[in-house]
């Protein structure tokens, strides 16, 4: 019993740690700007992430191709993000543009959240890589506009192999719910492990059947109370799924990209402790 609660507890301090889900792109996007002054004082030299192997460029390629069955492209808008710390980030030759990532993330949305994004704006961000992390474009659609929306979707690309690397759903409860950290739950997540299993395998998070679905950790959105399940597919992948705590809303999904650059931060989170 008391080895089981450490490893909770262990699991719920590298999830804060290393921002685990509960986190939107929004927020990795603010979390970068208040990191920005040291990051730009340090040579950025690449270890952790070179590890983390690409797709080649024609799976790459396959993948972007596969089309979910009944999408029809929408008539978005696509405008830069303008936060200070993203205006001069731009592209490498080996990225893929824009326009074929927003296409991407609109899939993904439609997939997962039923979204048309016909006559709606998306704004775009391009991240660089870090030493743990790798390129991404960012994507942001605010549904009552920026600034003043309290419901935003948001999705991740890989920017250099254009695989799906987060899709998310952010919302500000109108009730007031309890964020607290729920022992009860930690202990006994089987009903939330269940709901995982299902949004994996009605989705195709990871290929093939889901081996495993476990608890990963707690946390919250805005004020809106997140749990996060680990899943991982018979091969191996893995796709992390947010859900409120509130009434049990599907409110993300990362995917195997994400958990490996999330385990290797975790990792050497541990290593320091």
């Amino acid at each position: 019993m008391i080895a089981k609660k450490r490893k909770i507890f262990m699991k719920t301090i590298l999830a804060a740690t290393v921002i685990i889900s509960s986190s939107t792109v929004l927020f990795q996007g603010l979390t970068q700007v208040a990191a920005a002054k040291e990051i730009e004082k340090k040579d950025i030299v690449m270890t952790s992430y070179d590890t983390i192997s690409y797709q080649t460029a024609g799976e790459s390629q396959s993948a972007q191709a596969r089309v979910p069955e009944g999408y029809v492209k929408a008539n978005y808008t696509l405008t830069d993000n303008d936060l200070p710390y993203y205006r001069d980030k731009k592209p490498t030759d080996k990225d893929i543009t824009r326009e074929t990532a927003a296409e991407i993330g609109a899939q993904a949305l439609w997939t997962v959240f039923d979204i048309d994004l016909e006559g709606k704006v998306l704004e775009m961000a391009y991240n660089p890589a870090t030493a743990d992390n790798r390129a991404i474009w960012e994507g942001c659609w605010w549904i009552d506009g920026k600034g003043k929306s309290t419901q935003n979707y948001f999705f991740s690309v890989d920017a250099v192999t254009g695989e799906l690397h987060t899709v998310q759903y952010a919302r500000t409860l109108k009730e007031n719910a309890s964020v607290g950290f729920d022992t009860t739950l930690a202990q006994n997540p089987q009903e939330y492990e269940m709901l995982a299993r299902n949004v994996a395998e009605q989705y195709d998070v990871v290929p093939g059947a889901v081996k495993l679905a476990e608890y990963a950790n707690q946390g919250t959105s805005s004020n809106d109370p997140t749990i996060d399940i680990r899943v991982t597919g018979e091969n191996g992948e893995q796709a992390q799924i947010s859900f409120s705590r509130y009434d049990k809303a599907l409110l993300g999904i990362a995917y195997d990209s994400w958990c490996k650059e999330a385990d290797v931060s975790a990792q050497n989170i541990e290593k320091e402790m």
